[in-house]
């Protein structure tokens, strides 16, 4: 058999495992599978299967290509080992679950190495697929449940656990471990996933960057409009960033490109669009499915919660690129809009939207909203004329689906016993007792050394992954300092998404950059000063919680978002140096200082802080305007 066959034979494999799957999880959205332990074990058994034949089909498709690189071969052996044991031990745990279940922890000898190695071919396929960065932070969270016992300080120190006890937690016990964050991506994720990926396969992704067309002709710089609208809408659904700057990057980089923007300005703005689809609704990155399960609320009261920060994080951004743009003397965009396409397309992505969003808010289950969504959007799009998907655009998309459901699927099984070695060791109080002894007695402090650390923690890993990370370790350490538990998680949470835009690892950054062709350092470097403008945010709904408050809404949230939007435009007149004209660096200082006075009026709320806000902004803006009109003068005369 030739690698041409064995990879279309593989990928054979994997679609047909994939269907069988997806009819599986469709029959028990309807209450036809009763035993629990047996459906997530199934689940997880499919998952390790699907992950390794993407695992063989990825390094053939660098075979026949030529473009294997130095560890090709290593990398072969660790997919070999890695789905050899994590096929093997899941189908195990598959057919005993049962009776795994009802005698834990005492386990048989076998069954105790089962477990084990089932760990052990877990992570290597999620080094395969995710990394060296993400495989060595579980192994060494996962290697305290072990060996906790030997540590010296008495805080941190576990007692002696039997490693039975320790292997039903990671392993074996069908609703812990391995199988806890699994019931995630089982029963909320899958169809969420395959319907973002209908949606892209019947044109969503055309549809939005004519929409940002229609934006970018009315405004300077307009050209960033198809990133900020299209790939935002699209990350929203997608929830991944880096997939989505490869994904959408191919056609919003190359437009701003050709409209005047600097390559690492260009990939920065696709980074920062693409990084807000991880905190818009509905899917938040899939990390919002993991806060709702350590807040022990529906979905979507957390989703709702997140729509004004959202939103706000969009402004910020926005703010950012119109002063870079007016900076650079960019022109708007003159490209032709098929509005024929907007008008042909919207029925089939709006009305299974809006179909997905009515039923999360009415508490339908995600996985019957995203059944719903799908029929919706593949009953609409056969009327959407010309532009009517063909058939291997939605085979595409569905492959596409299957395996990022898959990917996203694995990533999370894998973090389960990092997760739950956090919970059943108590290590996240620990910790939080740890923190308090060390740091300051001060809100203030303590936020901003808890952003610190969640941008430390979260560089390089995926948002799920760093959002675990971060909340299991530093929540706990915020609600002893009088933070509330959903503020403390969404502060968190935030700042695991931006640490996807800050050096050195910036992965999306680094994405864009590929894309681009402009340097990380550069496109980070422009990222960051987008980002800025967004930063105040969390600390902006700690102290004014009304910002989660969506959809119970009153007066009382109008005067901070008003200060945030304040506080957006003149951060992002620091940042590029532009109001009216170029400023000059006394100038942009005096804009700082206003940024600071209302930072501080944000987390103080004292009058005297509102009053200086005030005055400073009325003397930077007199000034520069009053300036502006004599340079303007003096020009004509010459």
């Amino acid at each position: 058999m030739s690698a041409h066959q064995l990879r279309s034979a593989i990928l054979v494999a994997f679609i047909a495992l994939g269907t069988i799957l997806t009819v599986y999880i469709g029959v028990s959205v309807f209450g036809l599978i009763s035993n629990s332990k047996v459906y997530y074990a199934t689940f997880v058994f499919f998952v390790m299967c699907m992950s390794s034949l993407h695992a063989f089909k990825e390094l053939l498709d660098e075979y026949i290509e030529k473009s294997k690189g130095r560890f090709w071969t290593a990398r072969l052996g660790i997919a070999v080992v890695g789905a050899i044991l994590a096929v093997g031990c899941s189908g195990y745990v598959r057919i005993h679950a049962i009776r795994l279940d009802s005698i834990h922890p005492f386990f048989e000898t076998f069954d105790i190495t089962i477990g084990i190695l089932f760990i052990v071919g877990v992570m290597l396929l999620n080094f395969f697929h995710w990394g060296w960065l993400l495989t060595s932070l579980i192994v060494i969270i996962v290697s305290y449940f072990f060996f906790g016992h030997l540590v010296p300080y008495p805080i941190l120190r576990l007692p002696e656990y039997d490693v039975g006890f320790v292997i039903h937690y990671l392993g074996l016990g069908v609703s812990e471990g391995m199988f806890w964050l699994a019931r995630l991506a089982a029963d909320k994720l899958y169809f969420l996933v395959i319907f973002a990926a209908i949606l892209l396969g019947v044109g969503m992704l055309k549809m939005v960057i004519e929409i940002g067309k229609v934006t970018g002709r009315k405004i300077q710089g307009g050209a960033a409009f198809p990133a900020i609208i299209g790939s935002g809408v699209v990350a929203s659904v997608m929830g991944q960033a880096v997939s989505n700057v490869v994904l959408t990057g191919r056609l919003t980089i190359p437009m701003m490109k050709n409209h005047g923007y600097r390559k690492d300005m260009a990939g920065a703005i696709e980074a920062v669009a693409s990084t807000s689809g991880q905190i818009m609704p509905p899917i938040l990155g899939l990390a919002g499915f993991i806060i709702a399960l350590f807040l022990n609320v529906p979905y979507i009261e957390v989703a709702l919660a997140a729509l004004i920060p959202a939103l706000l994080f969009l402004s910020g951004a926005t703010f950012g690129v119109i002063t870079c743009a007016k900076h650079e003397k960019l022109k708007r965009m003159e490209d032709e809009v098929d509005y024929q396409a907007i008008w042909r397309m919207a029925p089939t992505f709006l009305i299974s939207f809006a179909a997905v969003v009515i039923l999360l808010v009415g508490y339908y289950s995600p996985a019957i909203a995203g059944v719903v969504g799908i029929a919706l959007a593949l009953g609409l799009c056969p009327l959407q004329g010309k532009y009517r998907p063909k058939r291997k655009e939605m085979y595409d998309a569905y492959v596409d689906g299957l395996v990022i459901v898959t990917l996203l699927s694995l990533l999370l099984v894998a973090i389960g016993p990092l997760a739950q070695t956090f919970l059943t060791t108590n290590l996240s109080n620990r910790l939080a007792i740890l923190l308090v002894q060390i740091l300051p007695d001060s809100k203030f402090l303590l936020l901003l050394g808890t952003m610190v650390v969640s941008l430390f923690l979260g560089m390089g890993l995926p948002t799920p992954v760093a959002y675990v990370v971060v909340s299991l370790t530093l929540v706990p350490f915020l609600q002893q300092g009088g933070i509330d538990a959903i503020l403390a998680h969404f502060f968190v949470f935030y700042f695991a998404v931006f640490s996807t835009l800050t050096p050195p690892v910036a992965v999306s950054a680094l994405a864009a950059a590929k894309l681009s062709g402009g340097t990380f350092i550069g496109t980070a470097i422009d990222g960051m000063k987008l980002m800025l403008t967004t930063f105040i945010i969390p600390y902006g709904f700690v102290y004014h919680p009304e910002l989660l408050s969506f959809p119970n809404v009153t007066w009382e949230v109008v005067p901070p978002v008003l200060l945030i939007l304040v506080l957006q435009w003149t951060s992002s007149i620091v940042c590029y140096g532009y109001f009216f004209r170029d400023l000059t660096w006394p100038e942009r200082w005096g804009f700082l200082a206003v940024t600071a006075a209302g930072f501080s009026y944000l987390i103080n709320d004292r009058t005297i802080e509102l009053i200086a806000l005030v005055i400073l902004l009325v003397l930077t803006v007199l000034w520069v305007w009053t300036t502006r009109k004599r340079t303007v003068s003096s020009a004509i005369h010459r």
